[in-house]
């Protein structure tokens, strides 16, 4: 169990990288899009270097870079506000930080049901992005993986936290 554990928090980590390099890619068309409509500006239409599509691609890049990073960051990035569990015992503050965990895993299996579910009927209708043309269905599919490893992640936290005493910070 030790193993497919260790799998799952590096597959986690894997995919955070992948969210910081299209979050980085995001920043980087944001920028160059306002660079370019400036200098359209400035030239007062005689150098028109704009391209379509930079909308899309903040918008599925975000989507992407969110999804892809959840599952790293889901052991320590949950805001717990003591007011409510101050006077708890200490054994009872970690079960409820382990059914919460648990219950970030069932929210991503559901999206995951949701995407692919989302990704058929993309199919089915040649459902396509707007100005890129993309199909829709491989933003979903895409989507779904980040998802997938949120669930597992979050299944696997919960294992650690409720059956495993010798754990090691994830």
């Amino acid at each position: 169990m030790r193993t497919l554990i260790d799998w799952i928090r590096k597959s986690a980590y894997g995919l955070n990288l992948v969210a910081g390099v299209l979050l980085i890619a995001t920043m980087t068309v944001v920028l160059a899009e306002i660079l370019l409509r400036t200098l359209f500006g400035i030239t007062g239409g005689r150098l028109d270097l704009t391209f379509t599509g930079s909308f899309e691609l903040v918008r599925w890049g975000m989507l992407l870079s969110m999804a892809y990073c959840m599952p790293y960051t889901l052991p320590r990035a949950q805001v717990v506000v003591d007011l409510f569990t101050d006077n708890l015992p200490e054994w009872l503050k970690e079960r409820l930080k382990g059914l919460y965990t648990l219950l970030f895993g069932v929210f991503g299996l559901l999206m995951v049901w949701l995407l692919f579910k989302s990704a058929s009927t993309a199919a089915m209708n040649g459902e396509t992005s707007q100005d890129l043309l993309i199909p829709m269905q491989f933003i979903y599919y895409l989507a779904s993986v980040g998802m997938l490893m949120l669930g597992l992640r979050g299944l696997a936290l919960t294992y650690e936290e409720f059956f495993m005493t010798d754990r090691r910070e994830s």
